[in-house]
């Protein structure tokens, strides 16, 4: 792989680690390229994310923008247009022979990831359809490639590319880890290395949690996670990580039997995440993406009416009439369930 190849594959990593609101994805680096006039004679149209061709309606929306257009942008060694197709349209329409380009070099797979992202931010969009042809493609090119990460490229939700990658799983490329958005690699078989960690958990229980995340491959948040799962007498796995009915685990695999989680649990010293909550919720009420729309007030607010102490919950207890007590036992449990599932949701965000 060329220089320039590792350059744009490095640049398309940088992109998946950032919040497609706040940055404008690939432009960054296509912008970074000096645009000359290229004569339209010499481009290649072909291989286009628009399976239906272009929008004659569109092209003459352009055309009456005369010269103001911006650049199009053109893959190098073959002339293809990876974006601007339409621009091209409505250049010849104007009586044009050649037209400002940028000139990118870049391996055949990144031109084509260039062209759907460019036409699923800014311009007139890819239709649906055409986006989900866009997922299986990219999914066959790029296997390692997360759900997120694919999503990001061709603007459909991370559950219609899990349910676009589960129907070509027999013709793609098979791999046994992910990249997500920040550009970490990431083990499919995470049940499996949950239990590995579990395991010199057990075997070292003063092993830190960065010790643990080098030798299983998992996250030091996840490592934490399944600390914190032993401590409570849990099983170490979630349920949608674990192995299926009938299926073996992986050779090699140590187990953690459910009595000895609970041996660990009673010989450990339970480790409660510390928070001073008004600090944390006079900091969130602070930040201006929670403050300045509805759906962050309304968090906001959820929070501040929701959040409890271990001195509200004695308070609570002691005023509590003791044939009431079965019954809040009851919703206490299942509003601490709720809370563990909320838990976990934003654990699973932040690996």
């Amino acid at each position: 792989m060329s220089l320039a190849e590792q350059s744009i594959d490095d640049q398309l990593l940088k992109i998946h680690a950032a919040d497609l609101d706040e940055v404008v994805t690939s432009m960054v680096w296509i912008e970074s390229h000096p645009a000359g006039e290229v004569r339209i004679d010499s481009l290649v149209f072909e291989d286009s994310p628009r399976l239906g061709g272009a929008d004659e309606d569109h092209v003459r929306v352009l055309a009456e923008a005369g010269d103001s257009l911006p650049p199009i942008t053109v893959h190098r060694s073959s002339m293809r247009v990876i974006d601007g197709t339409h621009r091209v349209r409505a250049a010849l329409l104007n009586g044009r022979t050649t037209i400002q380009a940028r000139m990118v070099d870049c391996d055949e797979g990144a031109a084509y990831v260039l062209a759907v992202k460019a036409n699923v931010t800014h311009g007139l969009p890819l239709s649906r359809s055409d986006r989900s042809v866009a997922a299986a493609r990219i999914i066959m090119t790029h296997p390692q490639w997360s759900d997120r990460a694919v999503a990001a490229a061709v603007g459909l939700s991370d559950k219609t590319i899990s349910r676009i990658r589960s129907r070509s799983s027999a013709d793609a490329p098979q791999s046994n880890a992910r990249l997500g958005r920040d550009g970490r690699l990431r083990p499919l078989d995470s049940g499996y290395r949950r239990q590995q960690a579990a395991a010199m958990i057990h075997e070292r229980p003063n092993a830190g949690l960065r010790e643990v995340a080098r030798a299983t491959g998992l996250s030091p948040a996840t490592v934490r996670d399944v600390r914190q799962r032993i401590d409570r007498g849990e099983d170490p796995v979630p349920g949608r990580y674990r192995t299926a009915a009938g299926q073996s685990p992986a050779p090699g695999t140590p187990m953690v039997p459910r009595q000895t989680q609970r041996a660990v649990s009673a010989r450990s010293e339970r480790r409660e995440v510390s928070v001073d909550r008004q600090k944390l919720l006079a900091k969130l009420s602070e930040d201006p993406s929670l403050r300045l729309n509805e759906a962050g007030r309304r968090t906001l607010r959820w929070l501040h009416h929701y959040t409890v102490d271990g001195e509200g919950m004695e308070t609570l207890g002691r005023g509590l009439p003791g044939h009431w007590a079965p019954e809040v036992a009851d919703l206490a449990r299942s509003c601490a369930a709720a809370w563990q599932t909320l838990a976990e949701q934003l654990q699973q965000r932040a690996e």
